[in-house]
């Protein structure tokens, strides 16, 4: 697909990359992952292919064609590419759901107020649709502003960013239709189908089954 230029109520800038198949929304977020980190470092390369990481997310799984219409990706074998891609070591982990807002609070940190955040640490959440399938999304930013916390979605399907108010412990709950006032860039990303389910933006889902994914 392409990388698409988001500007949030906060002031801030993300850019989303929307996924190029039904099923490649963790190849997305992993090269979404790489970019966010990547940017401002010399010798690293922060703007990944696609077609590229495919063969990376084949290698990891023993040479198996991977088929982005139609299977879905592991979090392991994400982290793993992660890892080779960029500094520190990814896990994949199965975060029971009561943990993982306060984990993902530790990883990513707070921001207060608003502006620019150049420096971030996102963690990808693998989304379980109350209606069944399931979903990889990037959170890079936690905002503070006046007491209420804010996470930044940056959701490969849509190429779009979803701001949801969090609170500090307790489940993540990803409303699809949530996302407040931001500005969209270079063109908007059709809906469709995702896993065998219709996608759009009145989806719901819990971080459950999937976990997340993020840099010890």
């Amino acid at each position: 697909m392409a990388w698409f230029t988001r500007v949030t109520r906060f002031g801030d800038t993300h850019l989303v990359y929307g996924q190029e198949a039904n099923m490649s929304c963790g190849i997305a977020s992993l090269m979404m992952c790489v970019f966010k980190l990547n940017k401002l470092k010399p010798g690293k390369t922060a703007i990944t292919v696609e077609q590229d990481i495919y063969k990376k997310y084949e290698a990891a799984m023993g040479g198996v064609k991977y088929q982005p219409n139609q299977v879905g990706t592991y979090g392991d074998k994400l982290a793993t590419i992660l890892t080779s891609l960029t500094s520190g070591t990814w896990r994949w982990h199965t975060t029971p759901p009561n943990s993982v807002i306060s984990t993902l609070i530790d990883k990513v940190g707070v921001d207060p107020g608003i502006g620019p955040v150049v420096d971030v640490e996102p963690v990808i959440l693998g989304v379980d649709w109350d209606l069944g399938g399931a979903h990889w999304v990037v959170v890079d930013t936690i905002r503070d502003v006046f007491g209420t916390r804010y996470a930044t979605i940056c959701d490969p399907w849509d190429a779009n960013v979803h701001i949801q108010k969090i609170k500090d412990t307790g489940p993540f709950y990803y409303d699809a239709s949530s996302g407040g006032f931001n500005v969209n860039f270079w063109g908007t990303k059709p809906k469709g189908t995702l896993m065998g389910m219709k996608y759009d933006n009145s989806s719901k889902g819990q971080v459950k089954t999937w976990g997340m994914i993020y840099r010890d």
